[in-house]
C-alpha cells in the first residue's frame, strides 16, 4: 500500500456532469467558497481541486467516502485533516489544472502554473530567485526565461506549504539548483530548511508543471504523479 499519492487533473475536458459529481462530495463551506467566485472557471477549478482532493484521500484511505473528509487548520495556519495528524495534504489549482498530495510520511506541498502565463520575469525575480537562481536565469531567453522561472516559483511555493511558512517568508533565501525534474537541490537558511527534504516536477511541455516538496523520510522523487487527464468525477 502506497504511503503517498499525487492526482493531477486537466479540468478543461471536464464536463458538466463531472461538474456536478464533484460538487455532490464538497461540503456546505466548501460549496458557499464555490459559490462565492466570480469567474466560472475559477469556481469549476475550485470544485475540481477539493474533490479530487477528497477521492484522493479515500484512494489512500479505502475506509472513508470522499463526501466523509473534514478539515481543519493547524496552529500554523496549513489545512490539515480533522482528527488524523499521521495524514498531510496540500492542494493547488491553476488555470485549467488541479493537482493535490496526500501522504502519511512527513509533510508534502504541491503548486502548480502554467507555461502560458504572462508575467514579467525581470521584475518579479529580484523578489522571489536567490542570487544562483538570476544567475541561471540569465543564460536564458524568451519562453525558456520564463519556463525556469516557474519552476523556481512553484518549487518555493510548494517548500512554503509543505513547512506550513508564510507568504512572509525571504523567497529569495531559498535557492535551487535543478539538474533535472527529479534532480533537484535545496540550499536555505537554518531558520527556513527542512531535514531531509526532497523535490520533483512534473510537466507536460509546453502547458504547465506541477512542483512536489516532501519532508521526513519518504522522497519525492519516489512519489508517483498520476495525470487523470481523461479522468474527472
Amino acid at each position: 500500500m502506497p504511503s503517498a499519492r499525487v492526482s493531477i487533473l486537466e479540468t478543461d475536458g471536464c464536463e458538466a456532469d463531472d461538474l456536478d459529481a464533484a460538487l455532490q462530495t464538497l461540503s456546505q463551506e466548501e460549496l458557499q467558497r464555490f459559490r462565492a467566485f466570480h469567474f466560472d472557471q475559477d469556481r469549476k477549478d475550485y470544485a475540481f481541486a477539493h474533490a479530487l482532493l477528497r477521492r484522493t484521500l479515500s484512494d489512500l484511505e479505502p475506509g472513508t467516502a470522499p463526501r466523509d473528509w473534514q478539515f481543519a487548520p493547524l496552529a500554523s495556519g496549513k489545512p490539515a485533516v480533522a482528527g488524523r495528524p499521521d495524514l498531510d495534504f496540500s492542494l493547488t489549482h491553476t488555470r485549467g489544472l488541479v493537482a493535490c498530495a496526500v501522504t502519511r510520511k512527513g509533510a508534502v506541498g504541491i503548486d502548480a502554473e502554467t507555461d502560458q502565463r504572462a508575467i514579467e520575469v525581470d521584475l518579479l525575480m529580484r523578489d522571489v530567485c536567490s542570487a544562483g537562481e538570476r544567475r541561471d536565469l540569465a543564460t536564458r531567453q524568451g519562453s525558456d526565461k520564463t519556463s525556469r522561472f516557474l519552476d523556481f516559483w512553484t518549487l518555493k511555493e510548494a517548500f512554503l506549504k509543505a513547512g506550513g511558512l508564510g507568504i512572509t517568508a525571504d523567497l529569495t533565501a531559498v535557492s535551487f539548483t535543478l539538474v533535472g525534474d527529479c534532480d533537484i537541490a535545496l540550499s536555505a537558511p537554518p531558520d527556513l530548511a527542512r531535514p531531509n527534504s526532497s523535490f520533483q516536477i512534473c510537466r507536460r511541455p509546453g502547458r504547465w508543471r506541477v512542483a512536489l516538496a516532501v519532508f521526513g523520510e519518504l522522497d519525492a522523487r519516489d512519489v508517483e504523479m498520476t495525470l487523470s487527464a481523461n479522468r474527472c468525477f
